[in-house]
């Protein structure tokens, strides 16, 4: 049986295999690219929806080409039923993914839902267990393990490829924002949300109840308070008269706040370069928690099939996928913790 990985170099050149089926290799539109080229930029893996993924954005449609073409080839070989033999007697077919432990996810089990504990896309309805999903919901299945895998596998050079340290950062501001003071942090974040908005500023528990609704106010109104209500906010608006902190009651402006409970903030400044450079996602805000953790506000993916496949990668980089719940507290700037001031230290112009 050919093996799938002499059709991938066939398509992108001799390839350095860093595991038996991804490998780092040359892009296929490097010409195309508008800054310096570095060895581990670009990757093939030939598991899971066999993917070619490049760092650089500019030879993005090349790679969408070559990306084609692998997966047509793939999909050909032997009916699209191929094996590769894995050490220790074990065998990886078509469509199933290797896992960073060494796991073997096969396709039926992606399939089902079991992307690596990380089940995007809910049945609609209650299904038996020998139930399968639709072709699409199936086919995206797979897309989402393989970004999870695929973002893994390259977790090491984002660090060193998109290196923004919490110092850079600082630095970095188009604003100088990080030395004012609690009130006018609080004022100056404000100022990222439409005037109409109905922001939730509260504690955790600051839901629920109709007394509640003094936590759920126009911008206007926290302009004139400041920060004494809480020191939690979200990443939505709110419809007016709400209180309760709910997805159902969200309205009008969302952000997608990230944040990482297990990456350092030196680690955390990557991804958010990453999101920012690479992914082209508008970063408004990023906020020191007064903890270990740096939140990033960025704008909200415009679909849910995006939101799922962002999900899908921040994840597998270390960030937390509770925050795709936009209706989930984030710290506020302009308030305490322990003592600490939770500030702005990034802030667009």
């Amino acid at each position: 049986m050919t093996d799938p990985r002499q059709i991938a170099a066939g398509i992108v050149g001799a390839v350095d295999w860093q595991t038996e089926v991804s490998g780092f290799c040359r892009c296929p539109g490097e010409s195309l690219h508008t800054y310096p080229t570095g060895k581990k930029d670009c990757r093939v893996s030939v598991d899971g929806a066999p993917t070619i993924y490049c760092f650089h954005s500019s030879c993005a449609a090349a790679v969408a080409d070559a990306n084609l073409r692998l997966r047509r080839e793939l999909g050909t070989l032997a009916g699209g039923q191929w094996a590769i033999a894995l050490p220790g007697g074990r065998v990886l077919r078509s469509g199933d993914v290797l896992l960073g432990d060494g796991t073997v996810k096969t396709r039926r089990e992606i399939e089902m839902g079991a992307a690596h504990g990380f089940s995007a896309l809910p049945h609609p309805g209650p299904l038996p267990p020998t139930a399968w999903a639709g072709e699409g919901e199936r086919n995206e299945r797979l897309v989402l393990a393989t970004l999870q895998a695929v973002a893994d596998r390259f977790k090491p050079e984002l660090f060193e490829k998109f290196h923004w340290p919490f110092a850079q950062i600082l630095s970095d501001s188009p604003l100088l924002v990080a030395e004012r003071d609690p009130d006018e942090q609080f004022r100056t974040w404000l100022k990222l949300w439409p005037a109409h908005s109905h922001v939730w500023i509260g504690d955790v528990y600051s839901s629920g109840k109709p007394e509640h609704r003094t936590h759920f106010r126009p911008v206007a109104d926290w302009y004139q308070i400041g920060p004494v209500m809480g020191n939690y906010t979200c990443g939505a608006a709110f419809k007016p008269g709400s209180y309760q902190r709910s997805n159902a009651n969200i309205e009008g402006q969302r952000f997608l706040v990230v944040e990482s409970d297990t990456l350092a903030k030196d680690q955390i400044g990557a991804v958010f370069a990453y999101l920012r450079r690479r992914l082209h996602y508008p970063l408004h805000a990023i906020i020191d928690t007064g903890g270990k953790s740096l939140h990033g506000w960025f704008d909200a993916p415009p679909t849910k099939l995006m939101e799922n496949r962002l999900k899908a990668g921040l994840t597998a980089f270390g960030c937390d996928p509770k925050l795709f719940t936009y209706s989930q507290p984030v710290r506020v700037p302009g308030a305490f913790r322990e003592g600490k001031l939770q500030r702005l230290i990034w802030l667009k112009s």
